[in-house]
């Protein structure tokens, strides 16, 4: 099991709404969440999940330079500061972490994850309830994860 992992508020949302933001924390030790997220989520975080506050000089280049949201900008400055994977969802998010060498997953990836190590039994399903949701994932996503 990976020691920890930085969540961006996506993920949080995603798999709160299909009731699964618990595989967090059975494939993580720890989920840091920096404070930007716990403050878009505006939820209770779960046992495992610690808030972290982020450097402001790391954060405010990629919000003011890159025009990412708090939220993006605060989850990569923290995966680079602690050497951490990031779970982030957006594209061009996941672009801008991954030339700055952060180690990215999505909301998909954990769910995908999830599956591997049996901790659900299709990731394929809960794929598709994200997209009942309004979770955009592309159709040859879709038939990727469905012939995993």
């Amino acid at each position: 099991m990976p020691k920890a992992v930085v969540v961006n508020t996506s993920c949080l949302i995603a798999l709160e709404k299909i009731g699964k933001l618990e595989l967090l924390c059975k494939l993580y030790d720890e989920v840091l969440v920096p404070l930007e997220v716990q403050e878009e989520f505006n939820n209770e975080l779960l046992s495992c999940m610690l808030i972290k506050k982020v450097r402001q000089l790391d954060k405010q280049v990629l919000i003011e330079e890159l025009n990412l949201g708090k939220g993006e900008a605060a989850a990569i400055a923290l995966a680079l500061e602690t050497n951490k994977i990031c779970v982030i969802d957006d594209s061009r998010a996941r672009k801008i972490a991954k030339k700055m060498g952060v180690k990215i997953t999505g909301t998909i990836g954990i769910l995908l994850l999830a599956e591997k190590t049996k901790i659900i039994n299709s990731a394929y399903n809960e794929v598709k309830s994200l997209q009942k949701m309004g979770f955009f994932v592309s159709e040859s996503l879709i038939k990727k994860i469905k012939k995993s």
